[in-house]
């Protein structure tokens, strides 16, 4: 169950945040920590061991199935609660769906792996004129990209399910434009900080900070991504959430219809 007995805020936005926080927050928090902690030992590896070809698509590789894992815990303890057993249990196909899609949607990483097989492309595309299609994709790839973790990891879907909660009304696909375009802001001013303080300080205690900045971060987008799927008319859980059966819409008024709530 999402909310037993009274839905705080009156299954607002805020208030299905506010309650899900409470809920399972720590839980949440130690999700999104083990995952940045994975990650900078990976990021870490690649500056002490010499990369080749081979080294480099692997490393986008594992830090898209390292988010597709975070992902997936996230969105089954929100969505079960911290005492389900099952949130752990995370299919092995959704994982790599995940993987796939989110690389498939993302200029960095596919960036990344064309700087492998021709880096003077990839120079070309952000000094050309180009450049301002290539910042078009970003953002179109990165508004389908936020609601696919609801979509892979509480539908059991793939892109056309979160293409179909991107579109499944104004309100929300503004929201959720809005999540992804504040989460790569923020994410991409967290790097900027850490590369200048890691450089710039002598201490590694700081540059450690200043990195630790994108759990808060992560732990905030994913409230907001799935407060907002709860909130979707065009929402459709394969699971049951909050009491309705499987394959029907969520049981929280659409946001479409309470729009600023």
């Amino acid at each position: 169950m999402i909310i037993e007995g009274k839905r705080p805020g009156g299954a607002s936005w805020w208030g299905i945040v506010a309650e899900r926080a409470r809920s399972c927050g720590w839980q949440l928090l130690a999700v999104v920590a083990v995952a940045a902690v994975a990650e900078f030992v990976v990021e870490l590896a690649t500056y002490v061991v010499p990369q080749d070809e081979t080294g480099r698509v692997a490393r986008v590789v594992l830090f898209a199935l390292l988010s597709a894992c975070e992902y997936g815990l996230a969105m089954r303890l929100l969505a079960s609660g911290p005492r389900s057993a099952a949130v752990l249990r995370v299919p092995p196909r959704q994982l790599g769906l995940m993987a796939l899609w989110s690389t498939l949607l993302s200029v960095s990483a596919l960036s990344d792996l064309l700087l492998v097989l021709s880096p003077d492309t990839v120079l070309d595309l952000y000094r050309g004129p180009q450049w301002l299609v290539v910042m078009l994709l970003a953002l179109l790839g990165g508004a389908v990209a936020a609601p696919l973790p609801a979509a892979v990891f509480l539908e059991g879907g793939g892109l056309r399910a979160s293409w179909r909660l991107l579109r499944g009304g104004w309100p929300t696909a503004l929201r959720l434009c809005a999540i992804a375009l504040c989460g790569a802001v923020a994410e991409l001013l967290v790097q900027e900080l850490y590369v200048d303080v890691f450089f710039a300080s002598d201490s590694p205690f700081l540059a450690l900070a200043t990195r630790a900045l994108v759990i808060p971060l992560h732990f905030a987008l994913l409230l907001a991504l799935f407060a907002t799927y709860l909130r979707s008319p065009a929402a459709r859980p394969a699971a049951p959430l909050d009491g309705p059966p499987a394959g029907q819409p969520s049981a929280y008024p659409p946001v479409d219809a309470a729009f600023g709530r």
